[in-house]
């Protein structure tokens, strides 16, 4: 009997939990289905939200009779009795002010911490930027593309990167160092000096065998190239890719050039010469000049020895021409075909000339003998 009893009572509790969960799951509404429009996206229901403020008939009456100026309250420095001073706590201004240098005012001497890593040896890399100069992804980018350069260049492209109002200092010279440290059995090489924001005040120096081949003038030519090419950039960094991407391509040339001169691996020249500093900010125009001028002596020479030539031609021809004469019928004078005597003979003067030009005409006998 105790079981049978205990499990009437589990009945009808389950049942009495039944019924509650279904009434109160029966008052609950169902949530309202949302609203898409036509690209899916849900239609945000607007119903619960507070009506926004309007205008009554009386306040744009006001309005119009301008009694009501719209915004005023915006400048109102008390609003119902309350000044806006006494709501917000003014702000406290620095005691000092933080003033910028001026361009002229930064340092323009080198760090004597970097000295050592500029000068005091050859480089471990192609690009040497002990002041960090460039972010180090720019850095990298930068080291990259020289790498490349150098693996498939016979000249070795060196940076060297400074301040854009730095100046070297008399023991950084690019001379000495490029005499010091790449001068001798490293093969061929070019240096440059680069003031990261100003392209023009770059310098470079290169193997003086280089210049066995190419000239001056080249040489020069390359690095304003490179300079021009750097200065339609704005950003510093882009400025140096343009530049270092600019003179790599004029070294291919050069390259290409030393190569015709030998066949035989890279071109060594066994004539020691002096190192030659060449300079962005220096535009070429005496050696121009003197080339201009050259230019124009010989195109005057040649303009006249090709005159010369068509005058001397022309001669040649006129000597060469042969002119006939027509024959003459004459009638017979007295049944004879000819006069007594041996006739007339007219010789001319020049048996080159026409006779339309020749009017002196002697008989050839009456020449003196």
């Amino acid at each position: 009997m105790g079981y049978s009893s205990l499990n009437k009572r589990v009945r009808v509790v389950f049942l009495l939990t039944a019924y509650w969960w279904g009434s109160f799951i029966s008052a609950q509404e169902p949530p309202p289905i949302p609203r898409v429009d036509e690209d899916g996206e849900v239609i945000p229901d607007l119903s619960n939200w507070p009506a926004l403020p309007s205008w009554t008939i009386e306040e744009l009456e006001l309005i119009r009779n301008g009694e009501i100026e719209l915004g005023t309250t915006l400048f109102q420095e008390d609003v119902g009795g309350v000044s806006y001073k006494d709501l917000f706590e003014p702000l406290e201004l620095p005691e000092e002010v933080l003033e910028l240098p001026l361009e002229e005012d930064y340092p323009s001497e080198i760090g004597e911490e970097f000295l050592a890593t500029y000068f005091a040896g050859r480089p471990a890399g192609y690009l040497v930027d002990p002041q960090g100069m460039l972010s180090r992804q720019e850095q990298e980018d930068r080291l990259r593309f020289l790498e490349y350069h150098a693996g498939d260049s016979e000249i070795d492209l060196y940076i060297y990167l400074y301040d854009e109002q730095q100046q070297v200092p008399p023991e950084g010279e690019i001379k000495s160092i490029f005499k010091r440290h790449f001068s001798r059995g490293q093969g061929l090489s070019a240096l440059v000096y680069y003031h990261v924001g100003d392209p023009s005040r770059s310098t470079m120096v290169m193997s003086p065998e280089i210049y066995s081949v190419i000239s001056a003038t080249a040489v020069k030519g390359a690095l304003i190239y490179a300079k021009q090419q750097a200065q339609t950039k704005s950003e510093p960094a882009s400025q140096l890719e343009s530049f270092s991407t600019s003179l790599s391509i004029r070294l291919y040339w050069m390259e290409r050039e030393l190569r015709e001169t030998t066949d035989e691996g890279p071109f060594v020249s066994e004539e020691e010469e002096e190192l030659r500093v060449v300079k962005a900010e220096e535009e070429p125009v005496r050696e121009r000049a003197g080339e201009s001028k050259v230019m124009l002596v010989f195109g005057l020479v040649s303009l006249a020895l090709l005159a010369a030539g068509f005058w001397f031609y022309w001669l040649s021809i006129q000597r060469k021409k042969t002119y006939l004469f027509p024959e003459l019928e004459v009638k017979p004078l007295l049944a004879a075909p000819h006069a007594a005597g041996v006739g007339a003979v007219v010789h001319f003067s020049n048996a080159t000339l026409p006779p339309s030009v020749q009017k002196d005409q002697v008989p050839d006998y009456l020449r003196k003998m």
